[in-house]
């Protein structure tokens, strides 16, 4: 039995250092996920304030594009403003003088 129990244990001892092996190749596996994981957070991480940057960029890109159009807008409504009082004013002019308040204005100057 002595011989069984050697080959046994040459066996056993056979069968420890490929498990040694096996593991010691895993080790270096799990230390290659676990620095992939890593990278991958720390991606996530740069992906997200990379976003928060875009974002802020796509903010301010909107304000400059509206700047314009609000400044177009406003001397529009200026001119549109403008060219009303003037038709008004060469209105209120015409009825002035109709109304005879010319001879009104030339008779106080006369004074």
């Amino acid at each position: 039995m002595e011989l069984e129990e050697r080959e046994r244990l040459v066996q056993v001892e056979d069968r420890a250092k490929s498990n040694t092996h096996r593991i010691d190749n895993l080790e270096e596996k799990v230390e290659d996920i676990h620095e992939l994981a890593s990278s991958v957070k720390l991606l996530a991480s740069e992906t997200k304030a990379m976003r928060e940057d875009v974002n802020n960029m796509n903010d301010r890109l909107q304000q400059l594009e509206e700047k314009p159009l609000k400044e177009y807008e406003d001397t529009r409504k200026k001119i549109k403003d403008k060219a009303l009082m003037f038709v008004l004013g060469i209105i209120f002019t015409y009825i002035a003088l109709k109304l005879r308040a010319r001879k009104f204005y030339i008779g106080r100057s006369e004074r």
